[in-house]
């Protein structure tokens, strides 16, 4: 078992000690600075640094079944190194030099390993797990089934990967032109079947960017697709304005809030729905969902009220900030124990074979959790707390403890 995995259990085993003496810790009065200072070093100290499981600059991540027995394994999927990567490259710009330095570096590691993931024929398109490795691994079966079930390089691994390299415009359009190509009624000729009926009309992006994957919608997705749309500032075309509609009639309806997973098969959650919904309102602010941001910091309240774990508070927490609403400073008590404790109560990305069934099979798949997995890790939720942490200082909330 790789090294690194030994590194994070023997922290979960410290979390007790950590506890113990938090109250001291803090007692020295940590101002904001001082604070994304450490998480900063969190961050660069538990980046991949030597060849194993997991390639170097890589951030550690692991698999758990959503039933018991969990069986956590680590789990060498390119996911959160992405997601990691273009995080901290968005929050560099809002942080003080000095630790701009340190981001740089993770940065140019990070982006060392994202060739191990990249389509075989050199396109610039991107695996979740590595090029011509196993799915799962690990897992009991799937991972002796890779052949059979050989799949696709997706958008949010591409578009994450692309936005956090300093990457060409050539590549830009070429994956622009793919999405448009296998986007649902596209010129590949993709068809959805696994939405309500009244949504699949719409010319909206899908979630993998192979010619013969299944077309599904997943609205956490499609706001990552078009961030990538909007930040590479090459037109907006037909597929945008109908994903940008369909995003629209969901969130009118509020089914973020009424049925997450069916809108959002990878994401599943209320509270990760809107962290992906907020990003790109934040930064693009799309007319079509302008006009709901009351309603929306309505409902990330009401979430907030009945968050149970530190990392959902914190995601929650990162939503109203962006939509210039007040929020909280996570607790001395929640920030330790997403630095030291494993966040097994709370995925950031969920796998589910249902997103391509029809609606009567996909709705119960759905919540059929033997067949679902939970994916985790430790170092990009201390990402997140990273990012709520600047935009707590950015928006001027009092900064001692």
């Amino acid at each position: 078992m790789a090294a690194s995995y030994t590194h994070m259990k023997m922290k979960r085993i410290l979390f007790i000690i950590g506890l113990l003496v938090v109250e001291n810790q803090y007692a020295q009065s940590y101002n904001l600075d001082s604070l994304i200072s450490i998480i900063i070093k969190d961050i660069e100290k538990e980046q991949i640094k030597e060849q194993g499981e997991f390639y170097p600059g890589m951030f550690y991540s692991f698999r758990g079944a959503a039933v018991f027995p969990h069986n956590f394994q680590p789990d060498n999927n390119i996911f959160f190194t992405a997601i990691g990567s273009f995080t901290l490259k968005n929050l560099k710009k809002d942080i003080a030099p000095k630790h701009q330095i340190v981001i740089d570096s993770i940065l140019a590691k990070s982006s060392r390993s994202f060739p191990y993931y990249q389509n075989k024929n050199g396109l610039p398109l991107y695996n979740f797990w590595p090029t011509g490795g196993k799915i799962m691994p690990h897992s009991f079966i799937a991972q002796h089934l890779t052949k059979q079930f050989t799949i696709s390089e997706d958008a949010d691994d591409t578009v994450m990967i692309l936005m956090s390299l300093l990457n060409k415009d050539s590549s830009n359009n070429y994956v622009k032109k793919r999405l448009e190509e296998v986007s649902n009624q596209g010129s590949a000729g993709k068809q959805i079947r696994s939405t309500y009926k009244r949504f699949r009309e719409y010319n909206a992006y899908t979630t993998y960017l192979g010619y013969k994957m299944q077309t599904d919608f997943d609205f956490s997705v499609q706001c990552n697709i078009l961030y990538f749309n909007y930040a590479i500032k090459m037109g907006l075309g037909k597929q945008d304005s109908a994903t940008l509609e369909l995003l629209s009639a969901m969130t009118k309806e509020r089914l973020y809030m009424k049925r997450p997973r069916y809108i959002s098969p990878y994401y599943g959650r209320p509270s990760l729905i809107l962290y992906h919904l907020t990003r790109l309102m934040a930064r693009f602010h799309p007319a079509e969902l302008e006009s709901y941001k009351p309603i929306i910091i309505e409902d990330v309240r009401t979430l907030l009220s009945t968050a149970k774990t530190p990392l959902e508070r914190v995601l929650l927490s990162t939503s109203l900030l962006r939509l210039g609403a007040r929020s909280s400073l996570p607790s001395e008590r929640e920030i330790q124990m997403i630095r030291w404790m494993e966040q097994h109560k709370f995925s950031f990305f969920q796998a589910r074979p249902a997103y391509w069934c029809r609606p009567w099979l996909k709705s119960i798949l759905l919540h059929a959790e033997g067949v679902n997995y939970n994916f985790f890790s430790p170092t990009y939720d201390k990402i997140l707390l990273l990012e709520n942490l600047v935009l707590h200082q950015k928006n001027n909330t009092p900064t001692s403890y």
